[in-house]
């Protein structure tokens, strides 16, 4: 049965060995007769104007927060917001408790008044000469205290109610009505998300291309697009990563939290580039990615490219002539510096305004 089957495959392989060739529509062009040209299909393009663009993953980030913390001791007696509330400038969040502060601000006023007779008397003694300058300097000192003992008690008085420094949002709260505190304890949390920062990691050949200033937009997980300018790009890498951080700054009306994933869009400079197939790229003997083009003497060249985006229809790349002509059909049987014949190709490649 085997030597059978075996017969039976022989016989069919043999039946092909005078077949015409299959054509195969297009790729035909490169097919020459014996002394003539390989023929190839080019198509003539032009560099367009385009503003790069880089795609970075990033995360919303609020654009400034404080942790609020008690300046003297006291006993929470009043909370003026709850978590999740906005808060505006200077609005009290929380008041401690007087204790005898209001007393002891009466007994330092009265001892400014007292140090201050002293203070007039010794002048006037001074000027009859029953007096030494010395006894004028101790008394001035003495004034002096009394006034700095006053200012502490007015500070305390003060530092007893907790006042927003900014118009934000309460985050977080770590006390209640009755806790006592004492100075140096951290008793709320306060956030800015408005201007909203879009925070990413940029590399460096990229970060090279931006700006502080600079135009901007990132995508949220929604959908919802945010436009806005760079505000921040890190002087020194990440240790780790080796990226540097970029800030995207964004009007934030809406109160959109932060935290969110995004994608970070940044325009780069202007440039001139190519819109082209994925397909007409090639391999050097390198390893260099380019294209294959022809030259106004009909020989073949190549050109590295370095890809800076996509296209509806393609990629666009960097490193070509302004004006060339590509091999569509055919790059793949020639090589560089061999004369060809060009055919003219029916595509036509147009440039894209933008990334």
């Amino acid at each position: 049965m085997a030597i059978g089957v075996a017969a039976v495959v022989t016989l069919w392989m043999l039946s092909g060995l005078g077949s015409s060739p299959v054509d195969f529509g297009g790729d035909a062009e490169i097919n020459r007769g014996e002394g003539e040209l390989m023929r190839v299909s080019v198509a003539s393009i032009n560099a367009g104007n385009i503003t790069r663009e880089y795609i970075v993953s990033a995360r919303t980030e609020p654009n400034r927060i404080v942790s609020l913390k008690a300046e003297t001791d006291g006993v929470v007696v009043a909370i003026g917001a709850e978590r999740g509330s906005p808060v505006a400038e200077s609005a009290t969040i929380l008041e401690l408790d007087m204790r005898d502060r209001r007393e002891r601000l009466a007994e330092a006023d009265s001892l400014v008044a007292q140090r201050q007779l002293e203070l007039e008397a010794r002048k006037n003694l001074r000027n009859k000469e029953f007096v030494s300058e010395v006894e004028i300097a101790e008394a001035t000192s003495r004034l002096d205290s009394a006034r700095a003992s006053k200012a502490r008690i007015e500070l305390e008085i003060d530092n007893v109610t907790l006042d927003a420094p900014f118009k934000g949002i309460v985050q977080d709260r770590h006390v209640e009505i009755g806790d006592f505190v004492r100075a140096g304890d951290a008793v709320v949390d306060v956030v800015d998300i408005d201007p909203l920062i879009i925070a990413g990691e940029i590399n460096g050949k990229e970060i090279s291309d931006l700006y502080v200033g600079g135009r901007g937009s990132a995508v949220l997980v929604d959908g919802t697009r945010l436009n806005g300018v760079i505000r921040y790009l890190a002087p020194v890498a990440d240790s780790n990563t080796r990226t540097f951080r970029v800030e995207l700054e964004v009007p934030n009306p809406n109160g959109i939290r932060a935290g969110l994933t995004a994608e970070l869009q940044l325009l780069g400079p202007d440039i001139y580039a190519h819109d082209i197939s994925p397909s007409l790229l090639t391999l050097a003997d390198d390893g260099a990615v380019g294209v294959k083009t022809v030259n106004s003497a009909d020989r073949v060249d190549f050109y590295p490219v370095d890809i800076v985006g996509s296209s509806d229809d393609g990629i666009l790349v960097t490193g070509l002539p302004d004006s060339v002509r590509v091999i569509t059909i055919g790059h793949g049987f020639v090589t560089v510096g061999q004369t060809i014949e060009p055919i003219v190709g029916v595509a036509t490649l147009e440039s894209a305004s933008s990334l």
